[in-house]
């Protein structure tokens, strides 16, 4: 049984949890990175799995755009690192497209979940409390300040919080920052504060103080018990959390025992997952590390990207490295995998791992449909094949003439192949004019050189990779030099190797200046 559908059985079956209500939440604080998408799939995945039970399910996304900014992207840092400390709804957004920064990064963030048929309806926390439904539990949060403070102690361990600490922070009616301003006071009605200068090192208060009505968008709860808020304002029953925040004492059980114990509402369906890594590093949105999230359908086919959530164990830590490795060609693999077992009905749970990773309605079984295989397309495709010799070579294999279904299949993994090969398939798949003579060119014999030296003559600008190649071979047969050592001449002179694409497509590619150029160095 796949993880989703024990999930749901288990949800189901405990006779809580209802209505079942799923939600995730993001804050809209950069570009954000593709391990990000991990959650939102996952949640995507109960929801359906929920339905597929006979269970109605509600699913959505909160974009935590009231947050501060503690941090900018690197691409950011310099131009808007004067607005850290500000909410980030209220931060120019880098295109005029949009309002805000918050704007800016959650709609990027919302097309690429969308790109993955994520159906959460999405929805602002900066409107839930600016329409004053967080007034309830900012109030009880105030009121049970020191409640709360036990919690963060006996929950995680930590120290107590100094004396007057409450659980608030208001936007300064001065310098509009966030996350530099301190609760000292609540009256019932009104907070007062002040906005400080050296409360924190990534952003400056300006020192004013003031007092003001905490409610109606007016400020915003800290995160552990703004999560929690979210929760009872919302109605969630069910949310998962990355192990980061779902560790032993960790936000996760704070937030839970805050919703409990503060607000009076049953703890949501305890959910922990692990992260998905990228090269064995744990991505970083403001340090730069990992694949930004909407670059995944660039080098994936949608359902293939959210077969990488599906498929892998939310138990355990997975890695996505596609940088010089065959880790695209191995996804591929997998999915059709399980592709075949949906299509043929074998291996439930691989059946169902296929199901869960269409963007939309699985499609109709057509028992015997021919999938071609990426890295067999990949590879046609470095040897210099067109579209049309790849479906010849693939009629072969499949013992038939590819049909109109197929040939979509085929022109996806074409493009796919293209970027794979291009940035990221290892070296013996990528084919560059070397930028000095390689060493191995040396030992060409005189009649590989006199080969060489009558290119030069036949190598035309108007050449198709084609007809170059057909000009090539017919020029191997007139000097009497046997094709292999012909062309692993061209090889050893252009890419140090003695194998490699079609030749014609290699001299076409570094064109014929290059071309002329290094057959001159070689040879002279």
């Amino acid at each position: 049984m796949h993880w989703a559908d024990k999930i749901a059985k288990e949800i189901i079956a405990s006779g809580k949890f209802k209505p079942y209500w799923v939600d995730d939440m993001k804050t809209p604080s950069g570009f954000a990175h593709i391990g990000s998408m991990l959650g939102p799939v996952i949640h995507s995945c109960i929801c359906r799995a929920l339905k597929n039970a006979g269970s109605d399910g509600v699913f959505t996304f909160v974009i935590n755009d009231f947050d501060h900014a503690d941090n900018m992207s690197l691409e950011f840092k310099d131009e808007y690192g004067k607005y850290l400390g500000m909410s980030l709804k209220m931060i120019p957004s880098p295109d005029p497209k949009y309002k805000s920064m918050a704007d800016y990064f959650a709609a990027d963030f919302v097309d690429s979940i969308r790109s993955l048929g994520v159906e959460a309806r999405i929805i602002s926390s900066w409107e839930l409390y600016h329409q004053g439904k967080f007034d309830e539990v900012i109030k009880l949060a105030l009121d049970n300040s020191e409640k709360i403070q036990d919690i963060y102690k006996k929950v995680s361990g930590s120290a107590k919080k100094e004396k007057g600490w409450l659980p608030f922070q208001v936007i300064c009616e001065k310098c509009k920052k966030l996350g530099t301003t301190r609760i000292f006071a609540w009256n019932g009605k009104e907070v007062s504060y002040k906005c400080e200068p050296n409360m924190v090192t990534w952003a400056q208060g300006c020192g004013h103080e003031g007092k003001i009505s905490p409610f109606g968008g007016n400020g915003k709860l800290p995160w552990k018990v703004d999560w929690a808020a979210h929760w009872k304002v919302i109605g969630v029953t069910i949310e998962g959390a990355g192990k980061d925040h779902a560790s032993a004492g960790g936000s996760y059980d704070i937030a839970m025992t805050i919703c409990k114990d503060i607000f009076g509402y049953e703890r949501p369906y305890r959910l922990p997952y692990e992260f998905i890594l990228i090269g064995g590093k744990k991505m970083s949105s403001s340090k730069g590390l990992g694949i930004k999230a909407h670059d995944l359908v660039k080098i994936l086919p949608a359902s293939i990207a959210r077969f990488l959530f599906v498929s892998a164990d939310i138990k355990s830590q997975s890695n996505f490295d596609p940088a010089g490795t065959m880790a695209i060609p191995d996804l591929f693999d997998e999915y059709d995998k399980a592709w075949e077992a949906y299509d043929k009905g074998r291996d439930e749970k691989l059946a169902r791992t296929y199901e869960l990773s269409q963007i939309n309605k699985p499609p109709e079984k057509e028992k015997g449909f021919f999938v071609p295989r990426f890295r067999d397309i990949a590879n046609y495709l470095s040897q210099g094949f067109s579209l049309d010799e790849i479906v010849g070579k693939l009629n072969e294999i499949k013992g038939g003439k590819i049909d109109d279904s197929e040939m979509a299949i085929i022109e996806e993994r074409v493009k796919y192949a293209k970027v794979w090969l291009q940035n990221h398939a290892p070296d013996e798949y990528r084919f560059e004019i070397t930028d000095k003579i390689p060493e191995e060119a040396k030992k060409l014999t005189e009649e590989q050189k006199k080969y060489l030296k009558e290119i030069i003559k036949v190598f035309n600008e108007e050449d198709t990779p084609e007809s170059l190649q057909i000009s090539l071979y017919e020029l191997s047969k007139q000097l009497g030099i046997p094709a292999k050592e012909a062309f692993a001449a061209i090889y050893l002179s252009f890419i140090g190797k003695t194998h490699g694409p079609r030749a014609g497509m290699l001299l076409s590619k570094f064109g014929k200046k290059k071309t002329v150029e290094r057959i001159m160095e070689v040879t002279k």
